[in-house]
């Protein structure tokens, strides 16, 4: 019997212990407007989750919400987190530029070559960018490839081709860009982009390559064309600041551990790698890929001036007294 008892007394305790730990437990909820398939959910944040929990002892988790579960609006993630309605939210500066200016420096037109580059180079200048992000908990900040044309029926080889053409834009930066060309920039949502050109509402667009594998842009694009001056897009991870606040010592520090730069840098590197496979898929489709000649560059280089001078001045508007020295720093990175 006194085994027995004591065999009880065991598991009481271990029940009491467990009890005590999941009572203790944290879930973050993490949002995005990706689908759960998205390259950023299986290869960035699911290994964070895990390793996170294993850090933790899992008294720290996450729990992600794809596709919009709790904000459809991919312009809204930003706000979720600071909010609350989530804890922890993946979005994009360019869809609310008004409260990114420092960030849309490093997005102007033609300054990096590839996302590692940008993501460095927002990193060693993240002192005075990181105002941008003070209302809430900065995880991560990193850059995609610099964005391709892709045209529906006509193909891109000089500035004068896309003169007129209706061009998908996604951020305020790239609007000004296709009107700077001489194309009429057109905003839509990126769920609405297949159909858009499938239809012919639009003739083209403007998006990384990292994108054809999400939209299936391999089955309407017949043009692609690169080398342009384009400029990156840039994505965040924030975090809710009472959520921040509300965790322990022990668990900010694992969270740290697990962000910043690194973090970033291995985002950067995943939307390099969809980015391969996205050119792989509009090759294998027999999209014809267009490699500007030098003269041709050049003349959408000098097209492509007023719009960055133009980041500037629109930062300095915001209160941004030292945009030009921004500015000036990352372009010293490239």
């Amino acid at each position: 019997m006194k085994r027995i008892a004591a065999g009880l007394a065991g598991l009481l305790g271990l029940a009491i212990t467990t009890a005590a730990t999941s009572a203790n437990a944290t879930e973050l909820k993490v949002s995005h407007f990706m689908s759960p398939m998205h390259h950023m959910q299986v290869r960035v944040l699911e290994p964070m989750a895990k390793e996170l929990a294993e850090q933790t002892g899992d008294s720290l988790t996450f729990r992600i919400f794809p596709s919009g579960e709790l904000s459809k609006s991919p312009a809204a993630q930003w706000k979720t987190a600071l909010t609350g309605v989530t804890d922890i939210a993946f979005g994009l500066p360019g869809y609310t530029t008004e409260n990114f200016p420092r960030t849309m420096l490093a997005v102007s037109p033609g300054l990096f070559e590839t996302a590692a580059e940008a993501t460095n180079a927002i990193w060693d200048d993240i002192a005075d960018i990181a105002p941008d992000y003070e209302r809430a908990k900065l995880l991560a900040l990193w850059s995609t490839e610099p964005a391709a044309l892709m045209t529906r029926d006509k193909p891109v080889r000089t500035l004068a081709d896309i003169k007129g053409l209706k061009i998908r834009t996604a951020d305020q930066v790239a609007a000004a860009l296709i009107d700077a060309w001489g194309g009429t920039p057109v905003p839509l949502p990126a769920s609405e982009i297949y159909t858009a050109m499938d239809t012919g509402v639009i003739d083209g667009l403007f998006i990384d390559a990292s994108g054809v594998p999400s939209f299936r842009l391999d089955e309407v694009v017949k043009y692609v064309t690169l080398d342009l001056p384009t400029p990156s897009s840039v994505f965040f991870l924030v975090m809710n600041k009472d959520s921040w606040d509300g965790l322990s010592d022990g668990e900010k520090t694992a969270l740290d551990s697990l962000s910043g730069r690194q973090l970033s840098l291995d985002s950067a590197a995943s939307n390099t790698l969809e980015a391969e496979r996205g050119m792989d898929m509009l090759e294998k489709a027999g999209r014809e890929i267009i490699r500007l000649e030098d003269e041709a560059r050049q003349a959408f280089v000098d097209a492509t001036k007023p719009v960055a001078e133009q980041l500037v001045a629109d930062a300095e508007s915001r209160g941004v007294a030292n945009a030009a020295d921004i500015a000036s720093a990352l372009q010293k990175k490239k």
